[in-house]
């Protein structure tokens, strides 16, 4: 296929175009495309099979992925049942490269962005994961409260005890127990994104970005306030078992 017949896309929530041709993606490379790559070989070598294979490079020096067919999550209202179906899928990620070379030190290597936007679905279910440009080294705490923030939409307009309970359930079901750990985890997490966001409002040269970055920086504080609030509340929800 030429690339008369390519189509830009666009990944996650990058701003960069990315070129779909056929059933590849066709992508620019960066410093840290070599361990994304090591880490896709890794996962297909694993039989993981919610990621994107890495089939090499293509004559512009692009990195070339397959393309998993279907549309992200966001913006789309996921049932409980659907929830726990991903959490599954994160849990095998990290089994996946647990005790890797690629995992180092640290318990397991971190997709870094779980998220609506960064999920596949198709006909509802959810079948892949993609963008993984931001993986790295870490532990199992972080993609767990990164999904438990984004995913559950914390600190929007549903009462906290619903909100705990669903947390403590997805928690069960991937097998993490440590409950006075968890909302440090989560603010942790959000404080990550809430540092890049004020960059981005310093530094960014795109006013259209400086403007989101904005909106969304007030949004983060109120969803670390929420935490915050409801620390004690999800503690016990592990002590207890329920609330």
């Amino acid at each position: 296929m030429n690339f008369i017949d390519q189509q830009i896309v666009k990944s996650g929530q990058s701003t960069e175009s990315v070129f779909r041709i056929g059933n590849t993606i066709h992508r620019s490379m960066g410093p840290h495309s070599e361990y994304v790559h090591d880490l896709l070989k890794l996962l297909e070598m694993k039989k993981y099979s919610y990621s994107p294979k890495y089939l090499g490079q293509d004559k512009q020096g692009r990195e070339i992925l397959t393309y998993i067919q279907g549309d992200v999550a966001r913006d789309v209202k996921l049932s409980d049942v659907i929830l726990e179906k991903i959490v599954l899928m994160i849990k095998m990620f990290h089994d996946a490269t647990s005790g890797s070379k690629l995992a180092k030190n640290k318990e397991v290597v971190c997709h870094g962005d779980l998220a609506p936007w960064n999920t596949v679905l198709r006909n509802g279910e959810p079948i892949g994961f993609i963008d993984f440009d931001g993986a790295k080294p870490g532990r199992r705490i972080e993609d767990l409260a990164y999904f438990l923030w984004t995913f559950l939409e914390l600190g929007k307009k549903i009462p906290a005890k619903i909100q705990v309970t669903r947390m403590k359930r997805l928690c069960d079901i991937y097998g993490y127990s440590r409950g006075s750990e968890l909302a440090y985890a989560i603010v942790n997490e959000q404080h990550k994104v809430l540092t890049h966001r004020e960059n981005l409002v310093k530094n960014s040269e795109n006013p259209e970005l400086r403007k989101f970055s904005a909106s969304k920086i007030r949004e983060i504080k109120r969803e670390i306030e929420w935490v915050k609030k409801n620390k004690n509340l999800i503690e016990r929800s592990f002590d207890m078992g329920s609330i």
